[in-house]
């Protein structure tokens, strides 16, 4: 029996400000973006590409983004949030029925495979499709433990501080024995394997996630500011703290450009070796790689990277990621082509509000 595919991420949990600052794009260049929940993709296209190509190889992932271009296209602004159930901590939204409704109304510029997809998930559409991904509801039973653990009151103190001092201090005094108990039963690689697969984590060479993620947890809560860091307020609270805590693709004033540009957008199922026989090469000038690297060995990430490389037409950049696993070495046929930016990636790094990540990597091609 063939598997049904699933959303695994409802949201793309990376920072957009690191794809905009490192990738750099200019207006009337062509850009290759992986898909996962479409935000960056979304947020890329803002940067005003000529063209924009997000690819993945879930076609469930499409079908999210394929919700979301269809809403843009078809929605004001509004009634474009109001679609996708985005949830705010001190903002009801409108009955379930409606997204149902406004799901009718977008349809139509959705393909087959999405419409199929959706019509089988209304259930995603009535509780919103933002939190619906494995990811999310992972979460949802992170912050549930964390809320027989803790008070509200103890858990919202860590967000009502009046400042980033005051929240670090907030942050020093916190009871975090029961806290960190609870990363050991949750964040491990049998648990986080089930949520993610487990050739996620093959390259993977240490056991302790619990330890590696309580670091980069108090890296979060103590760089930046919670209610303005969606990142934090999405995994703790399951909700945006207020409308300007939101990806750029989702603010209001940067909507008249996103609907303006959503016919850039092209999606794509396949691999990069796929957009490359389709495209040619010479086709693209940014790439945006998210951390399709993290589960592949040293050999199937060169083989990649060759592919990247053919497609990159001169001056282009790219960037990628990684969240457990050590950096894939380029080999020297690749390395020669490149150019490492250790200052911005290590800068970036420091900035990443998605805090989980454990390095940011940019290069640019000689």
């Amino acid at each position: 029996m063939t598997k049904k595919p699933a959303v695994v991420y409802s949201n793309v949990w990376e920072d957009p400000e690191l794809n905009r600052v490192s990738l750099k794009v200019k207006p009337g260049q062509n850009v290759l973006s992986i898909t996962s929940g479409g935000c960056n993709s979304l947020c890329l296209l803002l940067e005003d590409p000529a063209k924009l190509i997000s690819i993945d190889l879930n076609p469930a992932q499409l079908a999210m983004l394929e919700f979301k271009r269809a809403a843009i296209m078809e929605l004001d602004y509004d009634d474009f949030i109001e679609s996708m159930g985005t949830p705010f901590l001190f903002k009801q939204g409108k009955p379930a029925e409606y997204r149902i409704e406004l799901y009718n109304r977008i349809k139509k510029h959705m393909p087959a495979y999405a419409v199929q997809f959706w019509d089988e998930n209304q259930h995603h559409i009535r509780d919103g499709i933002m939190m619906c991904g494995k990811v999310e509801k992972f979460f949802k039973i992170y912050r549930t433990l964390l809320g027989f653990l803790y008070s509200k009151e103890d858990l919202m103190s860590l967000f009502k501080a009046e400042n980033l001092e005051k929240q670090r201090e907030a942050y020093a005094s916190f009871r975090k024995k029961r806290w960190n108990a609870l990363h050991r039963l949750l964040l491990n690689r049998a648990v986080l394997s089930l949520v993610k697969g487990a050739h996620s984590f093959a390259q993977v060479d240490f056991e302790d996630f619990a330890g590696n993620l309580n670091v980069k947890r108090t890296r979060g809560m103590t760089r930046f500011f919670n209610p303005d860091n969606y990142f934090m307020c999405l995994l703790m609270l399951g909700a945006h703290y207020h409308e300007k805590g939101m990806a750029p693709y989702l603010l209001r004033e940067n909507y008249p450009k996103l609907k303006a540009n959503i016919g850039r957008l092209e999606i794509f199922m396949g691999t990069i070796g796929d957009v490359l026989k389709k495209d040619g090469p010479g086709s693209y000038d940014r790439f945006n790689l998210s951390n399709i690297f993290e589960w592949m060995t040293n050999e199937v990430f060169n083989g990649i990277m060759r592919e990247v490389l053919e497609m990159a037409r001169p001056g282009s950049r790219m960037a990628w990621r990684y969240t457990f696993a050590r950096p894939r070495e380029l080999d020297a046929e690749n390395l020669s082509k490149l150019v490492y930016e250790p200052e911005l990636s290590e800068q970036l790094f420091n900035q990443d509000r998605a805090f989980i990540y454990e390095s940011f990597h940019v290069y640019h091609l000689k």
